[in-house]
């Protein structure tokens, strides 16, 4: 009998949760088989999130990945965004070539035309590499004000190799930033 009781709260919870899922579920810029679908080729420099909804006036932090890149030793990302809209609070290293004993993350940011430059990899002569997908860096920056924007990378992008040949970076993600 006392189970009784607890059927109409199961049900309650069940059909509560049970919402239609938006159509972007899946939407993961880091998801090799979605690249493939949407016809995105690799390797790659994306951001995650690819869209984001800061409130105006609030921090929020976009992670840099290299994503599908083989026998990486270095990259430089230069990070284009609207310096009117947003500001930058703040840099971390990612994890991608977290391994690594003498360790390269140099960044800057020229607030003044809205560039961010990074620089991360590996220091030495020890053919030290990482490939696969990886998380370069994390940024932070501050919304100012209601608007839409996007962040994005410049062509003066380079991923290099243990012998610093460049790496053909074959896809540029973007950020979608909707402060409101």
């Amino acid at each position: 009998m006392n189970m009784i009781r607890y059927i109409p709260i199961f049900l309650l919870i069940l059909f509560s949760c049970s919402e239609d899922l938006p159509e972007d579920v899946n939407n993961n810029p880091l998801d090799p088989n979605q690249a493939n679908e949407n016809n995105f080729s690799t390797p790659a420099l994306v951001f995650y999130p690819h869209e984001i909804n800061p409130l105006p006036g609030n921090d929020f932090m976009v992670e840099v990945f290299a994503m599908q890149v083989d026998s990486n030793a270095g990259a430089h990302m230069q990070i284009q965004y609207d310096q009117e809209k947003m500001h930058v609070v703040d840099f971390a290293q990612g994890d991608f070539y977290s391994d690594a004993s003498d360790m390269l993350f140099y960044f800057e940011d020229d607030s003044a035309s809205g560039l961010i430059d990074i620089y991360t990899g590996y220091l030495g002569v020890d053919s030290s590499y990482v490939s696969g997908t990886g998380q370069l860096a994390t940024i932070t920056f501050n919304a100012r004000v209601d608007w839409e924007t996007v962040i994005s990378f410049t062509e003066n992008c380079r991923l290099a190799d243990p012998h610093n040949n460049d790496i053909e970076i074959l896809g540029f993600g973007e950020c979608a930033v909707n402060a409101e």
